[in-house]
Protein backbone atom coordinates (compact mmCIF):
# COMPACT_ATOMS: atom_id res chain seq x y z
CA UNK A 1 0.00 0.00 0.00
CA UNK A 2 1.29 3.44 -0.92
CA UNK A 3 0.37 6.26 1.47
CA UNK A 4 -0.37 9.65 -0.10
CA UNK A 5 -0.40 12.42 2.51
CA UNK A 6 0.73 16.03 2.37
CA UNK A 7 2.93 17.78 4.91
CA UNK A 8 -0.12 19.31 6.64
CA UNK A 9 -1.60 15.84 7.22
CA UNK A 10 1.69 14.50 8.56
CA UNK A 11 1.98 17.46 10.97
CA UNK A 12 -1.63 16.93 12.10
CA UNK A 13 -1.07 13.21 12.73
CA UNK A 14 2.36 13.71 14.34
CA UNK A 15 0.89 16.23 16.80
CA UNK A 16 -1.66 13.59 17.84
CA UNK A 17 0.62 10.61 18.40
CA UNK A 18 1.57 9.50 14.88
CA UNK A 19 -1.20 6.96 14.25
CA UNK A 20 -4.20 6.97 11.90
CA UNK A 21 -7.07 4.53 12.49
CA UNK A 22 -9.09 3.66 9.37
CA UNK A 23 -12.27 1.61 8.94
CA UNK A 24 -15.07 1.21 6.42
CA UNK A 25 -18.52 2.64 7.14
CA UNK A 26 -21.61 1.57 5.23
CA UNK A 27 -23.75 4.37 3.81
CA UNK A 28 -26.93 4.47 1.76
CA UNK A 29 -26.48 5.97 -1.66
CA UNK A 30 -28.31 6.00 -4.96
CA UNK A 31 -30.90 3.39 -3.91
CA UNK A 32 -28.15 1.06 -2.73
CA UNK A 33 -25.39 0.61 -0.21
CA UNK A 34 -21.80 1.75 -0.49
CA UNK A 35 -18.81 2.01 1.82
CA UNK A 36 -16.68 5.03 2.68
CA UNK A 37 -13.58 5.25 4.83
CA UNK A 38 -13.49 6.91 8.21
CA UNK A 39 -10.16 8.06 9.64
CA UNK A 40 -9.23 9.43 13.06
CA UNK A 41 -6.10 9.88 15.17
CA UNK A 42 -7.56 8.56 18.45
CA UNK A 43 -8.30 4.84 18.60
CA UNK A 44 -12.02 4.09 18.63
CA UNK A 45 -13.36 1.28 20.80
CA UNK A 46 -12.71 -1.56 18.34
CA UNK A 47 -9.87 -3.80 17.19
CA UNK A 48 -7.23 -2.54 14.73
CA UNK A 49 -4.11 -3.99 13.11
CA UNK A 50 -1.01 -2.24 11.79
CA UNK A 51 -0.93 -2.26 7.96
CA UNK A 52 1.59 0.48 7.15
CA UNK A 53 4.40 2.27 8.94
CA UNK A 54 6.86 4.75 7.44
CA UNK A 55 8.60 7.92 8.60
CA UNK A 56 6.97 7.74 12.04
CA UNK A 57 3.41 7.54 10.70
CA UNK A 58 1.40 4.37 11.42
CA UNK A 59 -1.79 3.33 9.65
CA UNK A 60 -4.01 0.83 11.42
CA UNK A 61 -7.20 -0.67 9.97
CA UNK A 62 -9.92 -2.96 11.20
CA UNK A 63 -8.96 -6.61 10.67
CA UNK A 64 -9.90 -7.96 7.26
CA UNK A 65 -10.14 -4.58 5.51
CA UNK A 66 -8.57 -5.15 2.10
CA UNK A 67 -5.76 -2.71 1.46
CA UNK A 68 -5.99 -0.31 -1.49
CA UNK A 69 -3.09 0.29 -3.85
CA UNK A 70 -3.05 3.86 -2.52
CA UNK A 71 -4.53 5.31 0.66
CA UNK A 72 -4.96 9.09 0.35
CA UNK A 73 -5.19 11.15 3.55
CA UNK A 74 -6.35 14.76 3.54
CA UNK A 75 -7.50 17.37 6.02
CA UNK A 76 -10.95 18.82 5.43
CA UNK A 77 -11.76 22.51 5.82
CA UNK A 78 -12.53 22.12 9.49
CA UNK A 79 -9.47 19.98 10.21
CA UNK A 80 -11.28 16.64 9.92
CA UNK A 81 -9.05 13.83 8.69
CA UNK A 82 -10.37 12.17 5.53
CA UNK A 83 -9.25 8.94 3.87
CA UNK A 84 -9.76 7.97 0.23
CA UNK A 85 -9.42 4.51 -1.32
CA UNK A 86 -7.23 4.71 -4.44
CA UNK A 87 -8.13 8.40 -4.61
CA UNK A 88 -11.90 7.73 -4.58
CA UNK A 89 -14.49 8.51 -1.95
CA UNK A 90 -16.16 5.10 -2.24
CA UNK A 91 -14.70 1.65 -1.63
CA UNK A 92 -15.35 -0.61 -4.58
Amino acid sequence: MRLVAGANVREHVDARGGAVYVWARRVGCCRGKAFVLEAVTEQPDREFELVHEADGLRVLTTPGLRQPDELHLELGRRGKLRAYWNGQGWIG
